[in-house]
Parts: C-alpha cells; sequence; structure tokens
C-alpha cells in the first residue's frame, strides 16, 4: 500500500512539473507573437521602506530584437524616469539628474527600486531564474487564471518569493507579488490594458539627446 501511495505521489508530482513547464512554454510562446505594452499599476515598498502607488508603462518587442521599456508615472520618487532592457546592457535614465546609466545586463537593477524587475519583460529568462511550483487556479475579472509561485535560484533578485498569476484564455502575466523571507509583500503588481502594438527599437531606445551618460561595468 505504501509503495502504491509512493508511486501515485511521486506521479503526480511530475504531472506538476511538466504542467508547469508546459505554461511557462505558452506564456512564452504567446508573448513572442508580436511587440506588446501594458499598464503595470499596484503597490511597491522602495528601499527606505515606505510603501509607494506604482504605475509605469511596459513596452516590449520579443524575439531576435528581445527589448523592454518600463516609463514610470508613480511614484513620485521615480516619475519622470525610464527603463531600457536588451539582451546586453540595461539603460536607467533618472529625470531629476538628466543621467543615462549603462550597465551590463548581468549586473543591472533599476534604480530606485530594492529588487530586480530587469526581467518582467522576458518571460522565459524570468522563470529560469525561478524553481516554479503550480498552485492551481483562481478566478479573476479577466478569467480564469493558473497561480503560479517561484523562489530564486540566486539571491540577486532582491526578492524571496514570486507569485504569477497567467491567463489561461490568453497565456500572459495578469499579476505579479514579490515577498520578502519574512513573507511581506514588497511589490503586488497588476498588467492591465494588455494590447498589441507596432513598436521599433528606435522608438524604445529613445532618450534625451541632451542627457549625462554614464557607464558602470
Amino acid at each position: 500500500m505504501k509503495k502504491s501511495l509512493t508511486i501515485v505521489c511521486l506521479s503526480l508530482g511530475l504531472a506538476m512539473a511538466q504542467s508547469v513547464a508546459e505554461i511557462t512554454r505558452q506564456v512564452q510562446s504567446n508573448l513572442e507573437r508580436a511587440p506588446w505594452e501594458a499598464t503595470v499599476v499596484g503597490r511597491v515598498q522602495l528601499p527606505d521602506g515606505s510603501n509607494q502607488d506604482a504605475e509605469f508603462r511596459l513596452q516590449v518587442i520579443p524575439g531576435k530584437e528581445q527589448l523592454a521599456r518600463l516609463e514610470f508615472k508613480k511614484p513620485a520618487a521615480l516619475e519622470g524616469n525610464f527603463v531600457v532592457i536588451s539582451d546586453k546592457e540595461v539603460w536607467n535614465y533618472l529625470f531629476l539628474t538628466n543621467q543615462l546609466i549603462i550597465q551590463p545586463r548581468a549586473r543591472a537593477r533599476i534604480e530606485g527600486l530594492g529588487f530586480n524587475l530587469t526581467n518582467l519583460g522576458d518571460f522565459q529568462e524570468l522563470t529560469e531564474r525561478l524553481t516554479l511550483r503550480l498552485l492551481g487556479e483562481q478566478n479573476t475579472p479577466a478569467g480564469v487564471a493558473w497561480r503560479i509561485l517561484g523562489t530564486p535560484k540566486d539571491a540577486s533578485l532582491g526578492f524571496a518569493s514570486m507569485e504569477i498569476l497567467v491567463l489561461k484564455a490568453d497565456p500572459r502575466p495578469l499579476a505579479i507579488t514579490l515577498r520578502d523571507s519574512n513573507n511581506k509583500v514588497l511589490a503586488d503588481l497588476s498588467l492591465n490594458n494588455f494590447r498589441r502594438t507596432s513598436l521599433t527599437p528606435q522608438a524604445l531606445r529613445k532618450r534625451p539627446a541632451d542627457a549625462e551618460v554614464l557607464r558602470r561595468n
């Protein structure tokens, strides 16, 4: 009897792992179909410990270009800032100082946040840096969504866990919640107004011509 229960448990665990892998494959395939953008809204904890409303536009060119741009409206400390993320480097534009800080992709973070969201536009890379587990399903205003829990494979991401809601009918992220090792919420973000759109690398890389450029290794 114990042997039978063990086999059943192992089989269920394998099926769950395969389900998570299939979900991430579906999401990546869906997001790679064409350039897209979304409005990301919610709450974030800033490095000073304060919790602030967050709102930014996320624009993504998938595939060979793999380019993303985040433009911040909230919180006030980040208003006017933008971030451009390519496969090799990350640009952080700071509105108040009119500076563009360029760093290698492997080491860069978004200035003003205590956790790393530079993989937000690349679902495959994001999930590859996490150990994933399927928690089940959840009803949302957009439809039924899968709940996926991810724990980082290294500490460089700045959070201890990430819960992702993925829409079943149109596989794409609906919401992301980040928590620290004490289960405190660091960010609770929803991806709204998702749409396919025409984007060019030139548009996503647009920056003030008079910005001071600083390179950091």
